[in-house]
């Protein structure tokens, strides 16, 4: 399925292109992927604090972890 989209995406810019009266500068067409900041494991375990702290504080007001994720 991913591989049809791909294939009917340049199908579909190839066509349209075919139309344009300026062409549009390349830089502008291509998508840059961003780089994610890799976190130190510090960062990951005051993380895992944070949430397992109101985690904790949640059931203690007798809020199960279940009905934390279903409230939004």
């Amino acid at each position: 399925m991913r591989e049809r989209n791909e294939r009917m995406s340049l199908a579909w810019h190839i066509a349209k292109l075919d139309r344009v009266k300026k062409m549009p500068a390349l830089k502008d067409m291509l998508t840059v992927k961003k780089t994610r900041v890799r976190q130190t494991p510090e960062e990951i375990e005051a993380v895992t604090r944070s949430w397992l702290g109101s985690r904790s504080k949640k059931e203690k007001r007798g809020i199960s972890a279940s009905d934390a994720f279903n409230s939004n």
